[in-house]
């Protein structure tokens, strides 16, 4: 293994700030910000759920480092995997050849979701899977002669990635949606969901495919948890009353496991709740938990079969790192840490026990419901409890939230509309850090409260 790392002085951590200020481009983050925080916290060291910056301070890390890590950091097997790989095949490209690793992974991913799913097409990670669940859905219908089925179906404020097919699924996301980059217009919005929602939200999703015509539609897109539509749960009967409706109307269901596959909800996928098996499966994050970049597309046996044939049958679509050898690897052992240490049993239990701890907090006047399944948990922030009214723009009382939270010690971050705190995080969290997750929460929303004039 190398040698561990050693923090830099602390006149190199502000010279590293300074080359960030100037350099650095960060996701989401408006350069002006970045000026006036004098620079990001720059963290150097991870270890099981905490996070480590170049100034000492911690953080237990509530999102998983964006919803990836559910193995948790420093895991040495997953260094150690990476190692073995990159000393055999470092890279090869999945164009014309294979490595053992790829081959392999595909394969147990095939073993571990549900039902006919069966063929893997591996990316660089998750928007680029939902490129794929995309391009293939068209092709599929193209193929069986139905031309005209080129649109998709997504809900009011999703989220699915920031490339133009990615963008053109989501539902104006708060955070992602620019007038300047309006993408092809494929994607057509319907209402977003309501928290506990079933039956009556799958009719919702077939009113609009029947106004725009079944001829015209080629997949419904979702996350079956509707993690980034203010974590607004649906209830059992949602996922199988929307595969009838697909079905109905012979249009392909892409589920969007991104962020809830692997152990997250408390089961391996969302999917596996209520027994459906889409058409389409998108992966990536808790594939490898976060240690490799790597997404995947994994596609139903007779959806695959039918891009068998001539040439045009081919699916034209590929990156250079798509299924990257080590991050193969890596993701093999993950899968394997996953299953050894039972973690979607644990996320389970655990994010029961969060969940009740966090709705002992709903005295303070800014605590609005918080909602979730497993280790995925919503807290939403309002201005009135009564009425649910919340700041404007809503990010206004996430951002002073979110950064009480890091200054007390925890990283959260928000979703759309912006009000809403995401609680995802690593399924091995002990129940000492989550009384911790808690307590520091508590001090966040006492904070908060008193900044609105609320108290």
């Amino acid at each position: 293994m190398p040698a561990a790392y050693s923090a830099p002085a602390s006149t190199d951590a502000a010279h590293l700030r300074a080359l960030a200020r100037e350099h650095l481009w960060m996701s989401f983050t408006q350069l002006n910000d970045l000026i006036a925080d004098d620079g990001p916290r720059i963290i150097v060291r991870g270890k099981g759920c905490r996070l480590t910056d170049i100034d000492g301070r911690t953080y237990l890390d509530g999102v998983s480092a964006l919803e990836a890590m559910v193995a948790g950091h420093g895991r040495d097997e997953l260094a150690m995997a990476a190692m073995r790989q990159f000393e055999q095949v470092a890279f090869i490209d999945l164009f014309r050849y294979a490595a053992i690793p790829q081959i392999e992974l595909a394969a147990r991913l095939a073993e571990i979701t549900p039902g006919d799913l069966s063929r893997v097409h591996f990316t660089p990670g998750g928007g680029e899977a939902v490129e794929v669940a995309i391009k293939v859905a068209r092709q599929f219908h193209y193929m069986r002669g139905e031309t005209s089925r080129y649109k998709v179906i997504t809900r009011h404020g999703a989220y699915h990635g920031t490339t133009f097919g990615a963008m053109a699924v989501d539902g104006n996301y708060h955070a992602t949606r620019n007038y300047i980059f309006q993408p092809e217009t494929f994607g057509r919005i319907a209402p977003a969901p309501s928290p506990g929602c079933g039956a009556d939200h799958a009719e919702e999703i077939e009113q609009l495919i029947l106004r725009e015509n079944p001829s015209t539609v080629s997949a419904v897109h979702l996350d079956p948890m509707n993690t980034a539509l203010r974590v607004a749960i649906p209830n059992d009967a949602f996922l199988p009353a929307l595969r009838e409706v697909c079905d109905r109307h012979g249009v392909l269901l892409i589920a969007d496991e991104i962020i809830t596959g692997f152990g997250r909800t408390g089961r391996m996928f969302a999917c596996d709740h209520t027994g459906v098996v889409p058409d389409i499966m998108t992966l990536s994050k808790g594939l490898s938990s976060g240690y490799m970049p790597i997404g995947a597309a994994i596609v139903r046996k007779p959806i695959a079969d039918a891009f068998t044939g001539d040439a045009d049958h081919m699916l034209r679509h590929g990156h250079t790192y798509s299924g990257h050898p080590v991050a193969c690897a890596v993701a093999l052992e993950n899968i394997r840490v996953i299953e050894r240490e039972n973690l979607p049993a644990k996320a389970a239990r655990s994010g029961a026990y969060l969940l009740q701890q966090l709705q002992t907090l709903d005295h303070h006047p800014t605590f609005g419901g918080v909602r979730g399944k497993g280790m995925l948990i919503g807290l939403e922030l309002v201005l009135d409890q009564a009425t649910g009214r919340t700041s404007s723009p809503p990010n206004r009382i996430a951002t002073a939230f979110r950064l009480a939270c890091r200054d007390l010690g925890l990283i959260l971050l928000p979703v759309h509309p912006g009000n809403v705190m995401l609680i995802a995080p690593p399924l091995n969290m002990a129940q000492a850090e989550l009384d911790e997750l808690v307590g520091i929460v508590d001090a966040a929303l006492g904070r908060i409260d008193r900044e609105f004039g609320l108290v």
